[in-house]
């Protein structure tokens, strides 16, 4: 089975902020208007800036989704290798998401590490 095209939730409204009602727990939204990226934040509900304009210009971020799991990492430009792709720096921040088989619940936990190994990371 292929795999899915995951597309998040987006406006083109500048100053638009998502509210609550309009995230479920871990989804992010994408404004592209002001180049910023909001999520809702598992543990506390609260909806949040992951990145965005005049925040965040210094790092590459990355997504990933595999069955109830869902990977945001960020790396500085800083820290991107000069040879080589920016897989292969070890210095990512990742945050992991997993969901409940209902899809109601979910977990996050955060850790520092490979890209590559975002799979056996340590999280906590």
């Amino acid at each position: 089975m292929p795999n899915p095209t995951i597309i998040p939730k987006k406006s083109v409204q500048s100053g638009a902020i998502p509210t609550t009602s309009q995230l479920s727990l871990g989804e992010i939204c994408v404004n592209h208007s002001d180049r910023r990226i909001y999520s809702r934040n598992p543990s506390t509900g609260e909806v949040y800036r992951l990145a965005g304009a005049g925040e965040a210009p210094d790092r590459v971020f990355v997504f990933d989704s595999a069955g109830d799991t869902t990977y945001l990492g960020y790396l500085l430009y800083s820290d991107v290798p000069a040879t080589g792709s920016i897989y292969d720096a070890e210095s990512w921040e990742i945050s992991r998401t997993q969901f409940s088989a209902d899809g109601n619940s979910s977990t996050e936990a955060s850790a520092t590490g490979s890209w590559n190994s975002r799979t056996t990371l340590q999280f906590s």
